[in-house]
């Protein structure tokens, strides 16, 4: 093959393979074509596509950042999320779940800001109301192995034994324990009149929060069971003026579920 061939050239040649393999051609299939595929389109995929086929990309994660946008994301993660670790038959996945449009959309843009990774979205209908859960996917074992083995985070079914990541618990810098509380209120708190009240089946992770918020200062209640649902434990912070110090806390920030945000205002301040 010439060494000045073109890329229309390229393509043409994609296609005469084609014919000849009676298949679609894959990069083992000529080195030269690989080669040129690389040197002109940048990989493989690229040139398929250009060539009129349809491709699949593969995104990967690695490299990473920890920072407080990241600590928000273990806050959704720990309380409206999932970790798939599975070194049997290779599934590395993290999910995150919401309800609202608009909350997708912000998670969407989170993960494309810390990871560089377009995640998938599905979405069916539950319940009378037929409301939508939108399930926020990224398949990366890199990703998987941070979470789990360098952050802490915990993997598989939790609901009875989260507690908070040892990344967070061990911080020395309060920006990174404020952005984790934000996400976890957002994943899991209710913003009440007067009140806000997280709630969780696994003591252990309470007591976790409970620090975080004697680390601030914040009076919270004691743990108590939720006397309506089994298995729920939960604990409350009462009073404006303490609702009003948690909001200044964790506000202004970057990432946030506005309908949260909204309500706390209307509370506190309305």
């Amino acid at each position: 093959m010439k060494r000045d061939i073109s890329k229309k050239e390229l393509i043409k040649k994609i296609s005469e393979l084609e014919k000849d393999l009676d298949r679609r051609p894959n990069k083992r299939d000529n080195s030269s074509l690989y080669y040129y595929a690389r040197k002109y389109f940048g990989s493989w995929n690229n040139l398929m596509k250009s060539a009129g086929f349809k491709t699949k990309f593969r995104q990967t994660i690695c490299s990473i950042k920890f920072n407080k946008d990241f600590a928000y994301f273990i806050g959704l993660l720990v309380t409206d999320g999932h970790i798939v670790y599975d070194n049997i038959h290779g599934k590395y996945k993290v999910m995150i779940y919401t309800s609202y449009p608009k909350e997708r959309d912000m998670i969407i843009n989170l993960i494309k800001r810390l990871f560089n990774y377009k995640p998938s979205v599905t979405s069916r209908m539950y319940g009378f109301s037929k409301k939508p859960n939108f399930e926020i996917k990224i398949t990366s074992k890199f990703l998987v192995n941070i979470l789990v083995n360098d952050f802490g985070v915990m993997n598989g079914a939790k609901s009875f034994k989260v507690t908070v990541p040892k990344i967070i618990k061990n911080s020395k810098n309060p920006i990174i324990k404020k952005a984790f509380l934000r996400g976890v209120i957002d994943g899991d708190g209710s913003i009440l009149l007067r009140e806000i009240k997280i709630a969780s089946s696994s003591i252990n992770f309470l007591k976790d929060l409970k620090d975080i918020f004697n680390y601030f200062r914040v009076p919270s209640g004691e743990i108590f069971r939720n006397s309506k649902i089994t298995n729920v434990l939960e604990f409350r912070t009462y009073g404006a003026k303490n609702m009003e110090k948690l909001y200044r806390l964790l506000y202004p920030a970057d990432y946030y579920y506005k309908r949260k945000k909204n309500k706390w205002e209307n509370n506190i301040f309305k």
